[in-house]
Protein backbone atom coordinates (compact mmCIF):
# COMPACT_ATOMS: atom_id res chain seq x y z
CA UNK A 1 0.00 0.00 0.00
CA UNK A 2 3.17 2.62 -0.97
CA UNK A 3 2.06 3.71 -4.29
CA UNK A 4 3.59 0.79 -6.46
CA UNK A 5 2.23 -0.29 -8.60
CA UNK A 6 0.92 3.20 -9.22
CA UNK A 7 4.36 4.39 -9.57
CA UNK A 8 5.23 0.99 -11.97
CA UNK A 9 2.11 1.82 -14.16
CA UNK A 10 3.74 5.49 -14.78
CA UNK A 11 6.79 4.32 -14.97
CA UNK A 12 6.01 1.57 -17.95
CA UNK A 13 3.77 4.43 -19.64
CA UNK A 14 6.31 7.11 -19.40
CA UNK A 15 9.61 4.94 -21.03
CA UNK A 16 7.17 2.67 -22.93
CA UNK A 17 8.93 -0.39 -21.59
CA UNK A 18 6.24 -4.02 -20.70
CA UNK A 19 5.33 -4.10 -17.09
CA UNK A 20 5.44 -6.90 -15.06
CA UNK A 21 4.13 -8.18 -11.79
CA UNK A 22 5.15 -10.55 -9.39
CA UNK A 23 2.13 -13.03 -9.79
CA UNK A 24 2.97 -13.75 -13.20
CA UNK A 25 6.57 -15.47 -11.75
CA UNK A 26 4.36 -16.97 -8.72
CA UNK A 27 2.31 -18.69 -11.76
CA UNK A 28 5.72 -19.85 -13.54
CA UNK A 29 6.88 -21.49 -9.93
CA UNK A 30 3.76 -23.55 -9.84
CA UNK A 31 4.37 -24.95 -12.95
CA UNK A 32 7.33 -27.29 -11.35
CA UNK A 33 4.84 -28.55 -8.39
CA UNK A 34 6.14 -26.07 -5.60
CA UNK A 35 3.66 -23.28 -4.90
CA UNK A 36 3.92 -19.88 -2.92
CA UNK A 37 1.15 -20.98 -0.35
CA UNK A 38 3.48 -24.52 0.62
CA UNK A 39 6.26 -22.92 1.71
CA UNK A 40 4.34 -19.73 3.60
CA UNK A 41 2.49 -22.49 5.32
CA UNK A 42 6.28 -23.61 6.58
CA UNK A 43 7.72 -19.97 7.68
CA UNK A 44 5.59 -20.52 11.06
CA UNK A 45 7.63 -24.13 11.74
CA UNK A 46 10.54 -24.42 13.41
CA UNK A 47 13.35 -23.91 12.17
CA UNK A 48 14.62 -27.41 11.58
CA UNK A 49 11.61 -27.73 9.86
CA UNK A 50 12.48 -24.85 7.60
CA UNK A 51 15.98 -26.72 6.85
CA UNK A 52 14.31 -29.75 5.39
CA UNK A 53 12.56 -27.12 3.06
CA UNK A 54 15.90 -26.29 1.64
CA UNK A 55 15.15 -28.02 -1.52
CA UNK A 56 11.89 -26.58 -1.93
CA UNK A 57 12.68 -23.25 -1.53
CA UNK A 58 15.92 -23.07 -3.70
CA UNK A 59 13.27 -25.19 -6.62
CA UNK A 60 11.10 -21.96 -5.93
CA UNK A 61 13.73 -19.39 -6.46
CA UNK A 62 14.95 -20.91 -9.63
CA UNK A 63 11.80 -20.77 -11.46
CA UNK A 64 10.92 -17.38 -10.30
CA UNK A 65 14.31 -16.09 -11.52
CA UNK A 66 13.58 -18.22 -14.84
CA UNK A 67 10.62 -16.32 -15.48
CA UNK A 68 12.13 -12.86 -14.76
CA UNK A 69 15.35 -13.65 -16.92
CA UNK A 70 13.30 -14.82 -19.71
CA UNK A 71 10.59 -11.58 -19.56
CA UNK A 72 13.51 -8.85 -19.19
CA UNK A 73 15.62 -11.11 -22.04
CA UNK A 74 15.33 -8.07 -24.67
CA UNK A 75 16.62 -5.74 -21.86
CA UNK A 76 14.21 -3.24 -21.27
CA UNK A 77 11.27 -3.76 -18.53
CA UNK A 78 9.67 -2.31 -15.49
CA UNK A 79 9.17 -4.79 -13.01
CA UNK A 80 7.26 -4.77 -9.57
CA UNK A 81 6.72 -7.09 -7.02
CA UNK A 82 7.93 -8.30 -3.59
CA UNK A 83 11.75 -8.89 -2.94
CA UNK A 84 12.02 -9.72 -7.07
CA UNK A 85 14.74 -7.53 -7.35
CA UNK A 86 17.02 -9.90 -5.28
CA UNK A 87 16.53 -12.37 -8.08
CA UNK A 88 18.13 -10.19 -10.77
CA UNK A 89 21.22 -9.56 -8.36
CA UNK A 90 23.92 -10.46 -11.06
CA UNK A 91 22.64 -8.97 -13.92
CA UNK A 92 23.87 -5.12 -15.21
CA UNK A 93 21.81 -2.21 -15.88
CA UNK A 94 19.22 -2.89 -13.09
CA UNK A 95 17.89 -0.10 -11.25
CA UNK A 96 16.37 -1.77 -7.74
CA UNK A 97 13.82 1.32 -6.99
CA UNK A 98 12.23 1.15 -3.37
CA UNK A 99 9.30 2.96 -2.48
CA UNK A 100 8.44 4.41 1.33
CA UNK A 101 5.37 6.11 2.31
CA UNK A 102 4.00 7.81 5.53
CA UNK A 103 1.79 4.90 7.83
CA UNK A 104 -1.24 7.71 7.53
CA UNK A 105 -0.96 7.31 4.04
CA UNK A 106 -0.70 3.55 3.86
CA UNK A 107 -3.91 3.49 6.26
CA UNK A 108 -6.07 5.18 4.01
CA UNK A 109 -5.45 3.41 1.37
CA UNK A 110 -6.08 0.39 3.23
CA UNK A 111 -9.70 1.52 3.96
CA UNK A 112 -10.50 2.98 1.06
CA UNK A 113 -9.72 -0.41 -0.81
CA UNK A 114 -10.80 -2.95 2.14
CA UNK A 115 -13.16 -0.62 4.10
CA UNK A 116 -11.55 -1.12 7.19
CA UNK A 117 -11.53 1.21 10.33
CA UNK A 118 -8.32 3.03 11.44
CA UNK A 119 -7.39 0.84 14.30
CA UNK A 120 -7.94 -2.33 11.71
CA UNK A 121 -5.97 -0.63 8.78
CA UNK A 122 -3.07 -0.45 10.84
CA UNK A 123 -2.85 -3.65 12.56
CA UNK A 124 -3.49 -5.13 8.89
CA UNK A 125 -0.31 -3.12 7.71
CA UNK A 126 1.46 -4.30 10.51
CA UNK A 127 0.84 -7.98 10.26
CA UNK A 128 1.43 -7.82 6.30
CA UNK A 129 4.82 -5.94 7.13
CA UNK A 130 5.68 -8.41 9.64
CA UNK A 131 4.90 -11.29 7.66
CA UNK A 132 7.07 -10.06 4.60
CA UNK A 133 9.84 -9.59 7.09
CA UNK A 134 9.65 -13.74 7.63
CA UNK A 135 8.88 -14.58 4.22
CA UNK A 136 12.21 -12.86 2.83
CA UNK A 137 14.26 -13.71 5.28
CA UNK A 138 12.91 -17.55 4.49
CA UNK A 139 13.30 -17.61 0.68
CA UNK A 140 15.97 -15.02 0.00
CA UNK A 141 18.07 -14.83 3.28
CA UNK A 142 17.82 -10.84 3.53
CA UNK A 143 15.89 -8.26 4.96
CA UNK A 144 14.08 -6.79 2.27
CA UNK A 145 14.22 -3.57 4.43
CA UNK A 146 17.84 -3.36 4.47
CA UNK A 147 18.38 -0.03 1.93
CA UNK A 148 21.64 -1.85 1.11
CA UNK A 149 19.42 -4.39 -1.48
CA UNK A 150 18.46 -1.19 -3.41
CA UNK A 151 19.81 1.36 -5.96
CA UNK A 152 17.36 4.01 -5.30
CA UNK A 153 14.91 4.65 -2.05
CA UNK A 154 12.14 7.11 -2.41
CA UNK A 155 9.93 8.26 -0.02
CA UNK A 156 6.48 9.13 -1.36
CA UNK A 157 5.29 11.13 1.48
CA UNK A 158 7.55 13.79 0.10
CA UNK A 159 7.72 13.47 -3.57
CA UNK A 160 4.43 12.58 -5.72
CA UNK A 161 4.48 9.65 -7.93
CA UNK A 162 4.56 11.58 -11.33
CA UNK A 163 7.66 13.39 -9.71
CA UNK A 164 9.22 10.28 -8.98
CA UNK A 165 8.25 8.23 -11.87
CA UNK A 166 9.62 11.53 -13.80
CA UNK A 167 13.29 10.99 -11.83
CA UNK A 168 13.72 7.12 -11.86
CA UNK A 169 12.51 7.40 -16.50
CA UNK A 170 15.55 9.96 -16.22
CA UNK A 171 18.06 7.93 -14.60
CA UNK A 172 17.59 4.70 -16.48
CA UNK A 173 18.14 7.10 -19.80
CA UNK A 174 21.52 7.64 -18.28
CA UNK A 175 24.16 5.65 -20.45
CA UNK A 176 25.28 3.86 -17.57
CA UNK A 177 21.87 2.05 -18.13
CA UNK A 178 21.64 1.82 -22.02
CA UNK A 179 21.11 -1.80 -23.56
CA UNK A 180 23.94 -2.63 -25.69
CA UNK A 181 24.15 -5.42 -27.66
CA UNK A 182 27.07 -7.19 -25.35
CA UNK A 183 23.93 -6.65 -22.26
CA UNK A 184 21.53 -8.20 -24.53
CA UNK A 185 24.25 -10.97 -25.05
CA UNK A 186 24.98 -11.47 -20.87
CA UNK A 187 20.81 -11.27 -20.66
CA UNK A 188 20.47 -14.44 -23.48
CA UNK A 189 22.97 -16.32 -21.93
CA UNK A 190 21.35 -15.75 -18.24
CA UNK A 191 17.68 -16.84 -19.39
CA UNK A 192 18.97 -19.95 -20.83
CA UNK A 193 21.43 -20.74 -17.81
CA UNK A 194 17.73 -20.34 -16.08
CA UNK A 195 16.02 -22.52 -18.04
CA UNK A 196 18.73 -25.03 -17.94
CA UNK A 197 18.66 -24.96 -13.83
CA UNK A 198 14.43 -25.58 -14.33
CA UNK A 199 15.41 -28.58 -16.38
CA UNK A 200 17.63 -29.79 -13.96
CA UNK A 201 15.77 -29.07 -10.83
CA UNK A 202 12.43 -31.25 -12.51
CA UNK A 203 14.50 -33.90 -11.41
CA UNK A 204 12.77 -34.64 -8.21
CA UNK A 205 15.88 -37.02 -7.37
CA UNK A 206 18.12 -34.24 -7.77
CA UNK A 207 16.63 -31.22 -5.74
CA UNK A 208 19.10 -31.30 -3.21
CA UNK A 209 21.52 -30.63 -5.59
CA UNK A 210 22.55 -27.31 -6.05
CA UNK A 211 23.88 -26.83 -9.52
CA UNK A 212 25.75 -23.58 -10.52
CA UNK A 213 25.40 -22.93 -14.32
CA UNK A 214 27.72 -20.76 -16.52
CA UNK A 215 26.38 -20.06 -20.59
CA UNK A 216 28.83 -18.09 -23.13
CA UNK A 217 26.96 -17.92 -26.63
CA UNK A 218 25.53 -21.30 -26.12
CA UNK A 219 28.15 -23.31 -24.49
CA UNK A 220 26.64 -24.45 -21.19
CA UNK A 221 29.31 -25.43 -18.36
CA UNK A 222 26.96 -27.38 -15.54
CA UNK A 223 28.91 -27.06 -11.86
CA UNK A 224 27.11 -29.03 -9.04
CA UNK A 225 28.51 -30.91 -5.76
CA UNK A 226 26.68 -34.26 -4.88
CA UNK A 227 26.50 -35.62 -1.41
CA UNK A 228 26.48 -39.42 -1.40
CA UNK A 229 27.00 -41.86 1.02
CA UNK A 230 29.35 -45.37 1.63
CA UNK A 231 32.19 -46.29 -0.28
CA UNK A 232 31.23 -46.56 -3.92
CA UNK A 233 31.37 -42.44 -4.32
CA UNK A 234 31.98 -42.51 -7.74
CA UNK A 235 29.00 -45.06 -8.77
CA UNK A 236 26.86 -42.47 -6.56
CA UNK A 237 24.13 -39.72 -7.54
CA UNK A 238 23.82 -38.47 -11.32
CA UNK A 239 26.65 -39.27 -13.94
CA UNK A 240 27.79 -36.57 -16.26
CA UNK A 241 26.36 -38.11 -19.27
CA UNK A 242 22.66 -37.85 -17.88
CA UNK A 243 23.05 -33.94 -16.71
CA UNK A 244 24.34 -33.40 -20.27
CA UNK A 245 21.21 -35.25 -21.69
CA UNK A 246 18.79 -33.26 -19.79
CA UNK A 247 20.84 -29.26 -20.44
CA UNK A 248 20.90 -30.44 -24.18
CA UNK A 249 17.26 -30.83 -24.32
CA UNK A 250 17.11 -27.02 -24.13
CA UNK A 251 16.70 -24.68 -26.89
CA UNK A 252 20.23 -22.86 -27.91
CA UNK A 253 22.06 -25.33 -25.79
CA UNK A 254 25.42 -25.61 -28.42
CA UNK A 255 27.47 -27.98 -26.09
CA UNK A 256 27.65 -28.83 -22.43
CA UNK A 257 30.66 -29.61 -19.56
CA UNK A 258 29.54 -30.89 -16.66
CA UNK A 259 31.89 -30.64 -13.22
CA UNK A 260 30.76 -32.85 -10.39
CA UNK A 261 32.12 -32.60 -6.81
CA UNK A 262 31.41 -35.90 -5.39
CA UNK A 263 31.75 -36.01 -1.36
CA UNK A 264 30.76 -38.19 1.24
CA UNK A 265 28.05 -37.81 3.31
CA UNK A 266 27.31 -39.45 7.00
CA UNK A 267 25.09 -39.42 9.21
CA UNK A 268 24.92 -37.58 12.41
CA UNK A 269 25.10 -39.99 14.81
Amino acid sequence: MSGGKAFAECLATTLGYPSLAREVLVQAAGKLGVSEEKLRGKIEKSARFWERMTSDRRVYLIALQSALADACVEGNLVYHGHAGHLLLKDLPNVLRVRLIAPMSARIREVMERQGLNYDSAQDYIRLVDEERVRWTKFVYGLDWRDPRNYDLVINLGNIAIDTACAMVAAAVQLPAYAVTEDIRKRLRDNALACKIRVALAANSKWRTIKFEVNVDDGNVEVFGEVATSGVLIRQAGPGEEEIKTIAKTVEGVKGVVVNLRRFPEFAEP
